[in-house]
């Protein structure tokens, strides 16, 4: 009973285990089968890790039963492809170098052997930093390599044969051979540094490689050398300098140790930013080697600028403001401030919106413009350009000045436009860096003046041709000196009054300012005159001011027979300056309402004047003009009014002749003073039914009312 109450718990071990049953696995198939089931199943859950840890123990239990090339077809996949590497969990990346370590032993794999051994020894770390977060292309840009023995005190040096830096960006790779060097600094401290400053020099080529491939030699890397032996617990730090050639970013992508031995060759890739960081940098003091914290977040990493310009382009009689039909005359002032002599060239373009943009040439070029824009058809809405050839300035000494100057013609509409120039240099002492200085600035044109017009009619003094004298009928014979016909018709004298408003934001100089007819239509000549109460020729205009001015116009039929209306195409012809320029005037048009004159029909004009021999009243003269060829009666009618008293016929009728007119006075003894009184006059034409409009002259004006007349306060 007692053997029973001992063994009742736990079966006999036989019975446990058995080491052989017929026609089944042993204990060591069937751990097998479980680890490849377990890993299957995490397999399909992408659980790699614990896939991962179960292939670990597979190659275990291969090697707890001597299984060594089993095992290591395990292990050395695995140990390849571990993802705890780079998840940083050195405990269990440590147990699989050490069973495979033991594997490899056991089937002589050396190489393998040597590549678990550097592993797990970790000899030396290799890190990359540069001094700066940024640079600039064409100048110097020092980083730093430091390379650290990690391992024990009595074992030999190792000796590292070449070292590779490779970039990503515009940085040319290094290449660092072991050799002499100058003698390094060392440290006060107990940990030995030396710091190591290494001369780069461009790859040297044959002709031929150069001749068949140019890409080649821009590509080709630095090389240098530097003494690359390390002892245990020694730190080496190399020092370069670079040159960046092109803008963008530069990371390292890449450090790669060769280490040349006679049993082997040794090559260590390191591709991680973890493991390249570097915190610090290595700087000479006075007491020894000492550590600057870097400031930048990524040792590796540096964002290379485009190189500074030194040239300066600067406009030196910009104005804010242009105005429409001024030539504009802009001077560039290049200045080099280079330390050294640099070769220079200019573009300019001149860019604006869709329609005929304003040539543009160099003051010392006689050179045309090309366009280089699309149509405007195209896209209504894209800016189009226009560009001059480029101007080679030549070689420009420190602190040297160039003047040019960029003239841009005349434009008839107000608009933007965006003067680019654009100076593309390069450093004499550094031809493969071209650097480039870009200055743009807004012309703004705008209209410098608004006009106004008025027409007024005026009486003419001159008497009309009678239509009954014989010598009047006959004329289209005459001609004058020039050979053109002598106008003998009907003369119609306007007045045409134009406000000039100033847009500008300076004082302009009105040189002069005077109507122009463009064409006269239906067979008639125009005479313009300035009004006698006109201002001196040459007048200032200050912003936002308005000045006005009258002119005289005649027209006069060529033919007395011809009663077609006349039209007239006038234009305001203004030559101004600048205040203080002592260049030629701008000349200026602007487009005067068209003016129709109507020659065969009647009409009425109204002048009024104060009389001289008895004060207060006022000289109404109506005069009744009949350009046509029929006989006309008109029933005049003056009204009555409280404003006023008058002298005269208060209905009369008159009867007109071809081609006459007929004055009607009346002597106005107003009532009121200090007012416009209006008073009501009406001619009624019996031919065409129809009453006449009164249209008013100098010094009355047409209302509500109809024609009012001024009466002085003091009157």
């Amino acid at each position: 009973m007692a053997s029973i109450y001992n063994t009742y718990l736990c079966r006999e071990p036989a019975n446990d285990v058995p080491m052989l049953i017929r026609n089944g696995p042993d204990e060591y198939t069937a751990s097998l089968r479980t680890l490849q089931r377990s890993a299957d199943y995490f397999a399909e859950k992408d659980h790699t890790r614990a896939v991962e840890r179960l292939q670990l123990e597979m190659g275990r239990l291969h090697m707890h039963n001597k299984q060594w090339e089993r095992a290591a077809r395990v292990l050395v996949p695995l140990w390849q492809t571990l993802s705890w590497r780079q998840a940083g969990w050195w405990q269990l990346l440590q147990e699989t170098d050490w069973a495979l370590r033991e594997c490899v032993r056991s089937i002589q794999d050396k190489e393998t052997l040597i590549a678990v051994d550097w592993e797990l020894l970790n000899k030396f770390s290799a890190t990359f930093a540069f001094s700066a977060a940024e640079g600039n292309v064409g100048e110097n840009l020092s980083s730093q390599l430091t390379l650290s023995s990690h391992a024990h005190g009595e074992s030999a040096p190792v000796v590292v044969s070449h070292i590779k830096i490779a970039f990503e960006g515009g940085l040319r790779n290094i290449d660092i051979e072991n050799g002499s060097a100058k003698s390094p600094e060392t440290s006060t401290s107990q940990e030995q540094v030396y710091l190591h400053h290494v001369s780069l020099q461009k790859a040297t080529t044959d002709a031929s490689s150069v001749a068949s491939s140019p890409i080649a030699v821009q590509s080709a890397p630095l090389v240098g050398a530097a003494n690359l032996a390390l002892a245990p617990g020694i730190t080496k730090s190399l020092s370069f300098d670079h040159v960046p050639r092109d803008a963008g970013d530069v990371e390292v992508a890449s450090i790669t140790l060769y280490v040349g031995e006679d049993d082997f060759d040794l090559e260590v890739v390191i591709t991680e930013d973890q493991q390249m960081h570097q915190e610090n940098l290595w700087i000479p003091s006075i007491s020894g080697p000492s550590q600057k914290r870097l400031k930048s977040g990524r040792s590796n990493f540096v964002k290379i600028l485009p190189k500074p310009p030194k040239i300066q382009i600067e406009p030196d009689n910009l104005l804010p403001t242009y105005f429409t039909n001024e030539a504009m005359s802009i001077d560039l002032l290049i200045s080099n401030e280079e330390e050294d002599e640099t070769d220079v060239t200019l573009d300019t373009r001149l860019r604006g919106p869709p329609g005929s943009l304003p040539t543009i040439t160099w003051a010392s070029d006689e050179e045309i413009a090309i366009s280089t824009g699309e149509s405007a058809a195209d896209d209504p809405f894209k800016r189009i350009d226009s560009r001059l050839p480029s101007k080679h300035l030549g070689k420009m000494g420190p602190s040297e000045k160039s003047r040019q100057s960029v003239h841009i013609q005349a434009t008839l509409e107000p608009a933007e436009y965006l003067l680019e120039i654009k100076a593309d240099y390069h450093v004499l002492s550094d031809p493969e860096t071209p650097i480039s200085k870009t200055f743009s600035a807004n012309i703004n044109v705008v209209r410098p003046f608004e006009a106004s017009y008025n027409f007024l009619p005026l009486l003419c003094p001159e008497p009309w041709p009678s239509y009954f004298d014989a010598t009047n009928l006959d004329n289209d014979s005459d001609v004058d000196g020039a050979g053109e016909q002598k106008a003998s018709g009907l003369t119609q004298r306007w007045s045409l009054t134009s406000r000039l408003s100033s847009l500008a934001d300076v004082p302009l100089i009105i040189d002069s300012l005077e109507p122009q007819a463009i064409e006269v239509h239906e067979g008639a000549v125009c005479r313009i005159s300035p009004a006698a109460n006109n201002k001196s020729e040459t007048y200032l205009i200050a912003p936002s001011d308005l000045q006005e001015r009258n002119f005289i116009l005649e027209v006069q039929k060529l033919d007395l027979e011809d009663c077609r209306s006349t039209f007239l195409d006038l234009q305001l012809e203004i030559r101004w300056h600048r205040e203080g320029s002592s260049g030629p005037s701008t000349i200026s048009h602007f487009a005067v309402p068209e003016l129709v004159i109507p020659f065969g029909e009647p009409r009425v004009l109204a002048s009024a004047q104060n009389g001289k021999v008895s004060p207060g009243v006022v000289h109404l003269d109506y005069v009744i003009e009949n350009p046509s060829m029929y006989t006309l009666t008109f029933n005049l009618t003056m009204d009555t009014s409280e404003e006023f008293a008058f002298s005269g016929l208060k209905n009369v009728s008159v009867q007109l002749v071809p081609l006459s007119r007929h004055t009607v006075r009346y002597n106005l003894m107003p009532l009121v003073k200090g007012v416009w009184i209006s008073p009501q006059f009406r001619v009624f034409d019996t031919h065409f039914h129809k009453a006449l409009k009164i249209n008013a002259t100098e010094g009355m004006r047409n209302d509500k009312k109809g024609v009012s007349v001024w009466v002085d306060a003091d009157g």
